[in-house]
């Protein structure tokens, strides 16, 4: 028979940051065996995560170990604290239905000095709800920051995700993108010609892929399905797939567009046929100036024609929009953003050189701001602990207070540690634009229809149609740097 003191603990470092900041696993352990053998209890199980484990794996050891708890006569639970425990409210539900179920099962936060159990006091209760919250907000924040992180690298053309046979990773200027890898992409190009063999089928080219020596990262060849996902992969001709969504990207293409389609062609006979479909460039991005719905496109004899919903008598006696003659107007709204004076094109990026340097002061003077307050919160932090060993407050109180600075604190920081990048992101992003406003014209014709689509929704924030003439609006970011060019030319004229 199990003793009332029968235990488990549970040690969990969540990534190599944390196992380089000292949560390594054999410090929790010795820690939790240390408290273990202090107040008398028997360890019966250890359970661990390392920070190698997959997500997957880290919730199947997790849920081992609420059913093991909750099956054996278990009457304690050791963690180093709350977030080495859960980060969601629905794990926090588990344990507390498990604490109810027996008023003699504890669970115990070590380092927050925290015991709960199912007549624990209203502070415990208390404190236990603002760790859970905590933790769970460090989670939300973190996966806020990932997708951020994502969706700006997805802006710029480059994927998220780990690249495809046929491409690397590389750095260039301070970013991780992707590039042909020298040793793979005229291996993929020659794949995707030996499927067009006659007789070639999926399942003689995984045995191609394999006399080739095409690996995946972990060193396996690669099986049937992975092989038809190879030969259907958009990602090859510039397309990004993430999260079922197609995104413009900035890799080179190492398949021809044309041989893409046939590959598509044969794998999908006898079936549906799905590929990319060529959709126009203007596509959900014009309004008609006098009924306000978008202009559709449709393809008839070769080229693709657009037209509104003709919801007024002007809209009905107009004619179809073709699709080449729409675009020839937007190059030229294009071309009158070309200055032409690369003289003027410096002056303005010392210009905006010039006022990042004075936003930089200003972010300076806010981040000194935040530091005193930050220095503040620390102190009273301090006074605080000193109260406690003088015994002025208890040990609840002390915790429900030190909690909240902690928490304050935590918003101090996370404010400081935006405040350059945003700055940063701000002056690329205005660069960025600059060039764009001089090269546009130049390239426009040259780029599939999903990357002049990125192009004019970054120069325009709306075009409109009417009578066949084109109309437009420039983007925040384009107007500014229009009027500023235009303002340093005014000067050099007087």
């Amino acid at each position: 028979m199990i003793a009332e003191s029968s235990t488990v603990i549970l040690a969990r470092v969540s990534s190599k940051a944390q196992e380089d900041e000292g949560y390594s696993l054999d410090a929790q352990l010795k820690l939790l065996r240390d408290y273990c053998a202090k107040n008398s209890l028997l360890i019966i199980k250890e359970f661990k995560i390392a920070e190698t484990a997959s997500k997957e794996y880290q919730r199947k050891v997790f849920h081992e170990m609420l059913s093991y708890i909750g099956k054996e006569a278990i009457f304690h639970l050791a963690v180093e604290k709350t977030d080495r425990f859960t980060r969601n409210f629905r794990d926090a539900v588990a344990i507390d239905e498990w604490l109810e179920q027996d008023d003699r099962r504890q669970l115990h936060a070590v380092k927050e000095n925290l015991t709960l159990h199912k007549n624990a006091k209203s502070d415990v209760k208390f404190m236990w709800n603002i760790h859970i919250s905590v933790a769970k907000k460090y989670a939300d924040n973190l996966r806020e920051e990932s997708m951020k992180g994502w969706a700006e690298k997805l802006a710029q053309g480059w994927s998220p995700a780990q690249p495809p046979p046929g491409y690397i990773l590389a750095t260039e200027n301070g970013k991780r993108i992707h590039i042909p890898d020298p040793l793979t992409k005229d291996l993929i190009v020659r794949a995707y010609k030996k499927y067009l063999e006659p007789g070639m089928t999926i399942k003689g080219m995984v045995k191609e892929l394999k006399d080739m020596g095409i690996k995946s990262s972990r060193g396996h060849y690669y099986c049937k399905s992975s092989v038809q996902t190879i030969l259907s992969n958009t990602y090859y001709i510039g397309i990004i797939s993430f999260n079922g969504k197609a995104y413009p990207g900035s890799q080179e293409q190492i398949i021809p567009r044309d041989l893409f389609e046939r590959v598509q062609e044969k794998m999908h006979a006898g079936r549906p046929k799905v590929s990319v479909r060529h959709h126009s460039a203007l596509q959900s991005l014009i309004r008609c100036e006098d009924c306000g719905s978008v202009v559709t496109w449709q393809l008839q004899k070769g080229h693709y024609y657009g037209v509104c919903r003709r919801l007024t008598p002007e809209c009905k006696l107009g004619k179809m929009l073709r699709e080449d003659r729409i675009e020839e107007m937007v190059i030229t709204e294009m071309k009158k953003l070309v200055c032409p004076s690369p003289a003027i094109i410096d002056w303005v990026i010392e210009e905006i050189n010039a006022q990042h340097g004075q936003i930089v002061e200003e972010k300076e003077n806010i981040a000194s701001n935040a530091q005193e307050e930050l220095k503040r919160v620390s102190r009273m932090d301090d006074n605080l602990y000193d109260d406690k060993l003088s015994g002025l407050i208890s040990n609840e109180r002390y915790e429900v207070k030190h909690e909240q600075f902690m928490i304050e604190k935590a918003s101090i920081e996370d404010q400081l540690s935006k405040i350059d990048s945003e700055i940063n992101e701000r002056m690329e992003q205005r660069l960025s634009i600059l060039e764009l406003t001089q090269k546009a014209a130049e390239i426009y014709s040259r780029k599939a229809p999903e990357q002049k689509r990125l192009i004019i929704s970054k120069l325009f924030s709306s075009l409109t149609i009417k009578s066949g003439q084109l109309s437009v609006k420039y983007s925040k970011f384009v107007l500014a740097i229009s009027n500023r060019v235009q303002k340093t030319t005014n000067l050099l004229e007087v």
